[in-house]
């Protein structure tokens, strides 16, 4: 009889021990995959920053010579009319526009400084006499500006590699008894989780479970609606939202996905 006994323990811990594994096997292997799939993301943004760094510095060399092209004809300049040097600066200028059109169009401080260059040479190039000083300041500020220019763009560059794409929904409908879905396409940093984008975006209250893991997270309020709060994820392979295996604050986020939050049943 004990013997019997001892065999159903021996049977019972191994199976409840067979089940323990199993499940950290699964979840081990889930975040193998995911830290896999951002090991590969990130990569793909790097050599893409790459490729982007690599054209904005041969831009700019180009843009450089073309400056300095110009430079050395007006300090070689004969003379007191440098009025037959304005074509030359409306090209340059011209090219620079040309380049660094995205640019200007996302720092309006920039575009106006631009605007506002063009405008003087343009006045400059009607009138038949242009001095020395004159000339002289037109390069001076074109040449500020392509500066900030450049170091915008690289900068620019060099801060993409640190964001990612997300798409962020919360449903209200079970709440409010009708269909109420908020939406947010956003920008975030590469590294944060579901839980700090969802700060980020809503008013969130939830409980800290310090026993809980992998998360220590449960939601209970979104922007003061309290309920049971479950988050999801867009599953690209099977084309369907997926539960989250893990607390908000354990799951980090990827480029361009898409995460919901959604009540119980």
């Amino acid at each position: 009889m004990v013997e019997k006994r001892t065999v159903v323990f021996m049977t019972l811990a191994t199976l409840v021990w067979a089940s323990v594994a199993t499940s950290f096997t699964a979840y081990y292997y889930l975040v193998q995959m995911r830290y896999q799939q951002r090991f590969n993301e990130k990569q793909q943004v790097l050599n893409e920053l790459t490729e982007t760094y690599d054209a904005s510095v041969n831009k700019q060399n180009r843009l450089s010579g073309e400056y300095g092209a110009l430079l050395g004809e007006y300090q070689w300049f004969t003379g007191e009319n440098y009025s037959s040097l304005m074509g030359n600066y409306g090209r340059l200028l011209s090219s620079l526009s040309g380049n660094y059109t995205a640019v200007l169009n996302e720092f309006p401080e920039l575009n106006t400084t631009h605007r506002n260059l063009l405008n003087e040479s343009q006045t400059l190039s009607l009138r038949s006499q242009v001095t020395r000083e004159e000339f002289g300041s037109l390069l001076d500020s074109f040449y500020k500006l392509f500066t900030a220019l450049t170091t915008k763009e690289i900068g620019s560059t060099i801060g993409k590699a640190n964001t990612i794409q997300v798409r962020f929904c919360i449903n209200y409908t079970k709440i409010t008894g009708k269909a109420a879905v908020e939406w947010h396409n956003i920008s975030f940093s590469s590294s944060a989780t579901l839980f700090d984008l969802t700060k980020e975006i809503a008013n969130v209250k939830y409980s800290y479970y310090a026993s809980m893991e992998p998360g220590h997270i449960i939601v209970t309020s979104i922007n003061n609606y309290t309920s049971w709060w479950i988050w999801y994820y867009w599953d690209e392979t099977v084309g369907d939202w997926s539960w989250g295996p893990v607390g908000c604050d354990a799951w980090i986020l990827s480029n361009n996905g898409t995460y919901k939050w959604d009540v119980s049943s």
